[in-house]
């Protein structure tokens, strides 16, 4: 059986070094290859840690230790940056993030391999399953939202497929105190390897650069396409982005095409990779422009009346096209 997982094993650590390269060298932009890089760096260390341990390499199993212990945190920020490109990185998981790096460093520096691991650690992997369950939760919020057709399949199987086997590890660990029995093993390290190689063969196939996520921001822009010019003739002329419950399905059947074809177009023609970016851009420019024109109404008014649900989302989405609060927006208006 040893001998099994040990070919198994490097098997998976093959593709998931040429994924590794696949993204630091693709078109990404630098933070989502930092991310993947480090995201695959960790599943690595998961495979190489065990077997560097065995031929004695202390020093070196434990820094392939600490890296496979902060695989989730990796996981989380590969999701965020890949996959949550119209938002803000939140502070709240900078801070967990960082509490996760001290206490996973410090347990691996204090405490030998091999030797029982601190009971600290084991509140840690709570939160690393959190981690785990918050990156879960972005793959499937904001999957209605994806435009970009490669992204999404990747959304879909791959990139949950390794949140959902590192679920599974990093519980099962918390359960069993490290003391995985030698079947799960294997199966984990076959699952690690079909995963990988998968991806490897998606990204040759449909992906060649590699590119998940884009640099800069689109702009909505007059096109050839009669389809797309209706689209954003309506957009405007009729305020469909103001409904609070648009999404894209109902968009289609708004304008009469399939919803794939819509997906298609928007994300192709107009640059977009994000359902709510497009519209987005529709609500702000409207927002800035009552904001300026309109100073007694309340914002809050504003922001509800041109499509959003909440202030929270207003002044985020806001910050992020313009680069300050709407509330410092209008007193730069008033006072010019």
């Amino acid at each position: 059986m040893e001998s099994v997982i040990f070919a198994v094993r490097f098997l998976a650590l093959s593709q998931v070094i040429l994924l590794l390269f696949s993204l630091a060298v693709s078109n990404n932009p630098p933070c989502v290859r930092l991310a993947g890089v480090l995201l695959f760096c960790g599943i690595a260390g998961y495979l190489l840690a065990p077997v560097s341990a065995q031929f004695g390499h202390m020093d070196f199993a434990s820094i392939l230790f600490t890296l496979a212990s902060l695989s989730p945190m990796f996981i989380a920020l590969f999701v965020w940056v890949g996959f949550e490109e119209q938002h803000t990185f939140p502070p709240w998981l900078w801070g967990v993030m960082a509490l996760n790096v001290v206490l996973e460093v410090t347990a691996h520096l204090i405490y030998d391999v091999g030797t029982e691991i601190p009971k600290f650690t084991r509140v840690m992997q709570v939160v690393e399953i959190g981690l785990i369950l918050f990156a879960l939760f972005l793959l499937w919020k904001g999957k209605e939202e994806d435009l970009v057709e490669t992204r999404a399949k990747l959304r879909n199987w791959s990139i949950l497929g390794i949140t959902v086997l590192a679920l599974l590890i990093s519980t099962l660990h918390l359960i069993t105190k490290h003391s995985v029995p030698m079947g799960i093993e294997l199966f984990f390290m076959f699952s690690i390897f079909c995963l990988a190689f998968l991806m490897n063969i998606a990204i040759l196939k449909m992906n060649p650069s590699g590119q998940i996520t884009a640099h800069g921001k689109p702009e909505i822009i007059e096109s050839q396409d009669p389809q797309i010019s209706n689209l954003l003739d309506r957009m405007q002329g009729e305020r469909l982005y103001a409904d609070h419950d648009l999404r894209v399905a109902k968009l289609a059947d708004m304008v009469g095409l399939p919803e794939h074809r819509l997906r298609k177009k928007i994300n192709q023609q107009l640059g977009f990779r994000n359902f709510n970016q497009f519209i987005n851009q529709y609500r702000i420019r409207e927002a800035g422009e009552r904001l300026h024109e309109e100073p007694t109404i309340p914002i809050l008014s504003v922001a509800l009346d041109v499509g959003f649900r909440s202030i929270s989302s207003f002044n985020t989405a806001f910050q992020t096209q313009y680069g300050m609060s709407p509330t410092e927006y209008r007193r730069q208006s008033v006072a010019h």
